[in-house]
């Protein structure tokens, strides 16, 4: 499956706030790509920042010519298979549309 990548692009603001998060796992980019896959339903998403504390993903949520907002959302539980003999989850938050990617 392909993803969607329609893209938005955050605040200086914004940047500055997720990049400060406590413990965070990445450098926040300027520009994010919809990583739900082509067709999907409703809102567009891309993860923003995620915490070392688990549990701890937000999210920039968009719908196409609207202002993007940011929520904390849980992770998706689908397994998409075994790596190194451990179960692998979707990378994605809970209830997301459009399915699963499985070859990523």
């Amino acid at each position: 499956m392909e993803r969607c990548r329609l893209t938005v692009a955050l605040s200086a603001e914004d940047i500055e706030r997720w990049s400060a998060v406590e413990y965070a796992a990445y450098e926040v980019e300027p520009v994010l790509e919809c990583l739900l896959t082509t067709l999907h339903g409703g809102d567009h998403a891309s993860l923003v920042q995620s915490s070392l504390t688990p549990g701890r993903e937000w999210w920039a949520m968009w719908e196409t010519g609207r202002p993007y907002r940011i929520a904390l959302l849980p992770c998706c539980t689908v397994e998409n298979g075994i790596a190194d003999g451990e179960p692998v989850t979707c990378d994605l938050y809970g209830c997301h549309g459009g399915g699963h990617d499985w070859s990523s």
